[in-house]
């Protein structure tokens, strides 16, 4: 293949960060990237809340990347979550009639279509397919190998399992029109937030052997299960570390500001474990409000405390208890669960993870692009570089086959 050029963008709540990459056939020389600081509104509970403001930064964010890497930059990859988009395994069987004849593309076509069928369905008209990712092909009851097509083949029976996402048509929207404002065009492979940090910190061996990913981000918390190289689940919360900054601030009646600096500085999430073990070194912390006026002090094991119950309100109950679980694949075929995103980096949150899925627990930390520089090599930094991986490898298999059909639902929904 040709060397081209990919710009990806990862639109976060608290910053815009971009990479433009030289894209070769064994390699990604990343030429430009530059991260932007937000404006409070520009995102509400991980959607966006001021259509100029995004565009400006966007603006700004583009024009750096663009005098970096001495290119105009036409077109940007971005990344989507905000709490609406899920993907879950769906599947549907047919009867091959004559029996026993040779299955050709119209049946693998039909079972698509029945497909779509059955999901559009099952969602308001506020919704829509964002991906079709065939998974497997059932022949009379007998898997294919996975990759394989049908075609050719003689059965009975044809069965098709495909990981489905869908997502709110409108939030998406906004995104093309921000970008339609900033004087570029969204590039039609959009990608979850979750896929594009499990593509930037896990191998294909992890995910064969099953894996959770949770990017936990400002706003919201999106995931992603892997099971013999497989997406099982997709899906995106509207509840992220700010929340816990909420609890704070309201409990305390200070500002969003100063109860995150009081996260970030003194709690330690995993309560019960700093409690056991960390009491020598339990203190007192002031607590100042909006206007700087001391409100008192409170103790570390207190603010340990509120945030312990956040972080378990959101890994044990809406991620283990109201996602996973209800798979069939935990515990027994998941091996570990990877935690990213900005929000992983208060103290404790391995151990407290570990302890709520009783699995082994790592942060995942983005090192496959070999030119970036150690100092993005941090959580908060690996949803956009996934994205850049994930759209290098679209364009690498791009055969315009299945990526053709996905162009044109988003280009239905963007322009």
């Amino acid at each position: 293949m040709k060397e081209q050029i990919i710009t990806v963008v990862d639109l976060g709540t608290t910053k815009f960060f971009g990479l433009v990459g030289l894209v070769r056939e064994t390699s990604i020389e990343i030429i430009a990237k530059d991260v932007i600081k937000t404006e409070e509104n520009w995102f509400r509970n991980g959607r966006i809340g001021d259509l100029k403001g995004v565009a400006s930064g966007l603006v700004d964010l583009l024009d750096s990347l663009s005098k970096q890497s001495k290119e105009k930059i036409k077109s940007i990859t971005v990344g989507i979550g905000g709490g609406h988009v899920m993907g879950r395994v769906y599947s549907k069987k047919m009867e091959i009639l004559p029996k026993g004849r040779t299955i050709n593309e119209n049946d693998v076509d039909f079972l698509e279509r029945e497909l779509k069928n059955l999901v559009s369905g099952q969602n308001g008209e506020n919704r829509d397919i964002i991906y079709i990712v065939p998974q497997e092909f059932i022949i009379d009851g007998n898997p294919i190998a996975v990759g394989s097509s049908p075609v050719g083949m003689h059965g009975n029976t044809l069965e098709m399992k495909a990981h489905i996402l869908t997502g709110e048509i409108n939030p998406i929207k906004n995104i093309g029109e921000c970008a339609k404002l900033a004087g570029v065009e969204v590039d039609a492979n959009m990608f979850p937030f979750s896929w594009a940090v499990a593509e930037s910190v896990l191998s294909d061996e992890e995910k064969k052997a099953g894996c959770l990913i949770i990017d936990f981000g400002k706003n919201t918390t999106d995931i992603v299960l892997y099971c013999e190289g497989k997406i099982i689940l997709t899906d995106s919360i509207r509840v992220g570390s700010f929340h816990i900054d909420f609890d704070l601030a309201s409990k305390y009646h200070t500002s969003f500001e100063f109860a995150e600096e009081l996260k970030k500085k003194y709690a330690w999430c995993d309560y019960r474990r700093f409690k056991d073990e960390k009491k020598d070194e339990i203190k007192m912390v002031e607590i100042v409000n909006p206007k700087g006026k001391s409100l008192g002090k409170v103790s570390i094991e207190e603010i340990s405390k509120i945030v312990f119950w956040r972080i378990q309100q959101i890994f044990e109950d809406l991620i283990l208890k109201e996602r996973i679980m209800k798979t069939g694949y935990y515990p027994t075929r998941i091996s570990e669960v990877v935690i990213s995103g900005g929000g992983v980096k208060l103290k404790g949150i391995v151990k407290l993870v570990e302890d709520i899925f009783q699995l082994p627990t790592r942060i995942g930390i983005p090192q496959k692009l070999l030119n970036l520089e150690k100092s993005f090599q941090k959580p908060e930094y690996s949803a956009g570089i996934g994205l850049l991986l994930l759209a290098s490898k679209v364009m690498k298999e791009d055969n315009g086959s299945f990526m053709e059909k996905i162009k044109k639902w988003f280009k239905k929904w963007l322009f």
